[in-house]
Order: structure tokens, then C-alpha cells, then sequence
């Protein structure tokens, strides 16, 4: 009994505090692609010579990645993320966050600014991308049997920072996944009047690439910064 009144004593905001700390809150946060920890940070790079990703001071935002594709090659990007050291693998069935911050030095057509692709035993080859068309940012959402569709698109220029943030719940079921999308701060709606897009996002393995894939023929740069991914929007927004 006198355990019991001692407990009852104790003022309820101690019990609460005491509980925090015996449960501590768990950042959402799984990944953050500062700069600072090098190319480390990165699964592996995917970037044909004489192209290269490095850290250069930008005015507006300090220190950036500049993916460096020469007019000569093909592609210029990571392919990847590492978390402690370690690829991190993604999950069937989970849903992510991946957040960045993005300006390109030329808006011509090009494949890919960022690909969520596809790797291992896959139909898909690359179930979202993000591309220039003409002028125009464009999300390219496929589908198994090669069915694609542009969901999105916005006018860009070059030399101007924009915002990224996409929303991915995977799953390899036709319409079991889907995608939401944040540009410049504002959550957009997509081609079927809808702010989620369902659709097919996981193949057996997949993993993020930003960096700059395409527009061969012409030198591109594309300066990254503020990358991360997470559980929810407010863990990754730039």
C-alpha cells in the first residue's frame, strides 16, 4: 500500500516524462545525403568518364552536389543510398519519403534528373522518373508490359532551384502502390485529377538515382542538395 500511495503522489507530467524516457521518440528520418559525408553516402556511382559527382560551394544553398555529365557522355549519376556504411535496402510494402532540391544548367530533353529504378528479377525497369520534355519537368509513371504514362508536368529553367519531394508506397500489385508529389513546396495533382497516383512501384529491388541521365550531345549539369529520405513528408521536405 504505501508503494501504491507513493506512486499515486508523484505528479502525472513526472509519469509522463519518466515514460518518454524509458520510450525515447525515433527520428523518421533514415537518410540524409549531406555533402559532408562524402560519396559515401551513395550506394555506388553510375557516372561515364570524363563525367563526374562532386561538392561545390553553390551562393544560395553552400555546399551542393553537381553531377557533371560532358556532352560526350550518356549518364551521370549515384545509384543507391548507404546508411551507416551500409546499401540500404528498401521494403516491399513500406512507404517512403525522399526529398531534394534540384537545379539544372541546361532544360533540354534528357531521360532522367531521378529514377526510382528497378533492378534484380524486374518487369519494370524504372516504375517513376523524373525528365525534362521540352521544357517541362515530367513525372514518367510505367507499368508492367512497357505502359507509360507522363502524370505530371511543370515548366523549368535553367539555373533556377527547385524543390522535389515524391511520396512512394511500394508494392509490386498492379495498383497496389502509389505515388504523391511535392514541387516547390506545394503538393500537386496529377493527370487523373487525383493527388496519389496508384500504380505498381516495387519490382524485387529498387533503389533512388539522381544525377543526370540523357541529353547526349549536350553538357549538363545538375546541382543537388538537400537529399534525404524518411517515413513522412515533414522528415524530408527541403
Amino acid at each position: 500500500m504505501e508503494t501504491l500511495r507513493r506512486f499515486l503522489a508523484v505528479p502525472l507530467t513526472a509519469v509522463l516524462a519518466l515514460s518518454l524516457l524509458a520510450n525515447p521518440a525515433h527520428a523518421a528520418t533514415i537518410w540524409s545525403g549531406d555533402p559532408s559525408g562524402g560519396l559515401r553516402v551513395f550506394g555506388n556511382m553510375n557516372c561515364d568518364s570524363p563525367g563526374s559527382v562532386t561538392a561545390v560551394d553553390d551562393p544560395a544553398h553552400g555546399r551542393v552536389w553537381r553531377y557533371n555529365k560532358p556532352s560526350g557522355s550518356n549518364r551521370c549519376e549515384n545509384h543507391g543510398i548507404a546508411v551507416g556504411g551500409k546499401r540500404y535496402e528498401f521494403r516491399n510494402g513500406s512507404t517512403y519519403y525522399l526529398g531534394w532540391r534540384s537545379k539544372l544548367s541546361s532544360a533540354v530533353n534528357n531521360n532522367a534528373t531521378f529514377q526510382w529504378k528497378s533492378y534484380g528479377n524486374h518487369i519494370q525497369n524504372f516504375p517513376v522518373v523524373l525528365k525534362v520534355i521540352s521544357g517541362r519537368i515530367s513525372i514518367l509513371q510505367r507499368q508492367p508490359g512497357g505502359v507509360e504514362r507522363i502524370i505530371w508536368s511543370r515548366p523549368i529553367t535553367a539555373n533556377t532551384w527547385h524543390t522535389y519531394v515524391l511520396g512512394l508506397h511500394l508494392s509490386s500489385a498492379t495498383t497496389g502502390g502509389w505515388v504523391e508529389f511535392w514541387f516547390d513546396g506545394q503538393k500537386q495533382t496529377f493527370t487523373n485529377n487525383s493527388q496519389r497516383w496508384a500504380c505498381r512501384t516495387w519490382d524485387s529491388i529498387n533503389e533512388p538515382k539522381w544525377g543526370i541521365y540523357g541529353a547526349s550531345g549536350t553538357s549538363v549539369a545538375n546541382y543537388v542538395d538537400a537529399l534525404k529520405v524518411g517515413t513522412a513528408y515533414s522528415d524530408v521536405a527541403p
